[in-house]
């Protein structure tokens, strides 16, 4: 006798029911967790109040939090009536996550504790001649690095990634200054490596979220990261969210046309480039790439023609009042004036914040740039311009802060 085909059990209703309910419950306890960290002094009343959940539900949630490690319950509040609620605080000691951000030359990596003190921070070069699988080899070893040294167990890693990312799919699509950065698939990489949830997010956009978290951002809802480093973009923030644009290509302003060429009113042909690009004109890369190709240094300068100029040596340059890079220095401030005035018609920010190499040169660059803003901005609607404080690995910072904000406890 013939027996039966098998047939597929359908997932039961109860099963997806069960998956739903603790995607919820998690998504609850990490919202629990982001105002613990947002607020100090918060109650489980005040939280039951905030987010608008029964006593008895927050109750369940943060006892699980508590058995877990992630907060613990310390001084209780003064106050003259009734019984004095007990603060939630955040427990260092409930896991870490890593940051790691990218581009060009540099790997930064940060790690951070669970309440997002940082613990150990890692510095790597990248080199012309480096393939992209060597670079992929140079970012889990910084991840490693920064994971070293500690027994606490790694929660998250957030990446901030140069260039074009489907953040859906965890791939990085393309950066035009890493040659073959094309359709990496960075996240499934480092998950399997490291075997923790990874989080991708453009780089730029990574240094805002440190900036509205920790640096000049914070207390502002609207406002624009411009980070100069091999390239440019902005991560732009509007109503306090990052905001990506229809295909995560909002902020990527490095080819905003700048300057026509004299070619473009002649008729140039269609081969020739009309416009020079903003990353052509103000980026660093572009100030090593004109340096090396002149020769006009004075006497004394700490520059030489024909070599790859590092930062220390241009700052030392401009200290020194050498009339080449004082002249580079007004040409990047002009452009990039016009650019942020361009960005303020568009978005109307409180505040734009300068990011990356130009910041270490201080005053002696933001005064350029806030002349040049207010020569091209109308008049009152000029934004406040400030450099960031968090130097270098702000955006592995907030990488890491991303990490943080996207990670989600497990439930029972």
């Amino acid at each position: 006798m013939r027996s039966k085909p098998k047939t597929r059990r359908r997932p039961r209703a109860s099963s997806r029911r069960f998956k739903i309910k603790h995607a919820l419950i998690a998504s609850q306890q990490a919202d629990l967790l982001q105002r613990i960290r947002a607020h100090e002094g918060l109650s489980r009343i005040d939280l039951s109040r905030t987010l608008k959940l029964a006593p008895s539900t927050v109750g369940i949630y943060v006892d699980h939090l508590v058995s877990e490690g992630f907060i613990f319950e310390g001084k209780k509040l003064d106050r003259d009536f009734g019984r004095p609620p007990t603060i939630l605080s955040l427990n260092p000691q409930g896991g870490r996550f890593i940051g790691v951000d990218f581009e060009a030359r540099n790997i930064m990596a940060v790690a951070v504790d669970f309440s997002q003190k940082p613990l150990q921070r890692v510095h790597e070069t990248i080199t012309a001649s480096d393939s992209v699988r060597q670079i992929l080899r140079k970012i889990e070893q910084a991840i490693q690095a920064a994971m070293s040294g500690d027994t606490r167990k790694v929660l998250g890693i957030g990446v901030g990634v140069p260039g074009v990312i489907d953040p859906v799919n965890g791939v990085a699509l393309h950066y035009k200054y890493i040659k073959g950065w094309d359709n990496v698939p960075l996240v499934e990489r480092l998950a399997e490596k490291f075997r923790v949830p990874v989080y991708l997010e453009n780089n730029i956009r990574t240094m805002a979220l440190a900036e509205l978290w920790f640096g000049q951002g914070r207390g502002a809802r609207n406002f624009i990261c411009l980070g100069v480093r091999s390239g440019i973009g902005a991560g732009i923030v509007l109503d306090g969210q990052i905001y990506h644009g229809a295909d995560n290509r909002a902020g990527e302003i490095g080819d905003w046309p700048c300057v026509l060429s004299p070619a473009f009113d002649a008729g140039a042909t269609p081969e020739a480039k009309p416009f020079a690009t903003l990353e052509e004109i103000a980026s660093f890369q572009s100030i090593r790439d004109r340096l090396a190709r002149t020769g006009r240094f004075a006497a004394n300068s700490p520059l030489a023609p024909g070599t790859d100029v590092p930062l220390d040596a241009l700052l030392q340059a401009a200290r020194a009042g050498d009339k080449l890079v004082l002249e580079i220095l007004d040409r990047v401030a002009r452009t990039l004036g016009l650019v942020l005035s361009q960005l303020g018609l568009a978005f109307n920010p409180e505040k734009i914040i300068l990011a990356g190499v130009f910041t270490v040169f201080g005053e002696l660059f933001l005064q350029r740039l806030e002349e040049n803003l207010a020569r091209f901005s109308a008049p009152g609607g000029r934004p406040h311009v400030v450099n960031s404080v968090l130097g270098e690995f702000n955006g592995a910072i907030g990488a890491a802060a991303l990490a943080v904000h996207e990670w989600k406890p497990a439930t029972r």
